[in-house]
């Protein structure tokens, strides 16, 4: 038995699971699609910046010194954004889950209606 369920594993969601975590009470993410974290750390924010960074960065490089011939890899500059993107995907999300004892089901959770669903 649950003190709450969190439905999806989205930044909002961890931050509700840790406060409600530090106030004693047991929780659990119950979490389908998108990895922990969500959009942001998986497939928008994160690796996003990650790409108009390197973009700006090969802007820069190719104003000022226009006799470097630098051909960047996308395959690399998406993999590297990949990469980033699991070590913050670990580090601010999955890592947690035991520090704040919360557990997490990989699934799709539905609400269930009035007298329904047990409890």
């Amino acid at each position: 038995m649950y003190d709450l369920v969190v439905l999806g594993g989205g930044s909002a969601g961890f931050a509700a699971a840790i406060k409600a975590s530090e106030l004693g009470a047991k929780v659990v993410i119950v979490n389908a699609g998108l990895p922990p974290g969500g959009t942001c750390v998986n497939v928008g924010c994160v690796p996003t910046k990650f790409l108009v960074k390197a973009a700006e960065a090969l802007r820069w490089v190719h104003a000022y010194f226009p006799e470097a011939n630098l051909k960047p890899s996308l395959r690399r500059l998406l993999a590297e954004a990949a990469e980033t993107s699991a070590r913050l995907r670990k580090e601010k999300y999955v890592d947690l889950l035991d520090y704040y004892g919360i557990e997490y089901i990989e699934g799709r959770g539905v609400l269930a209606g009035q007298g329904e669903g047990g409890g």
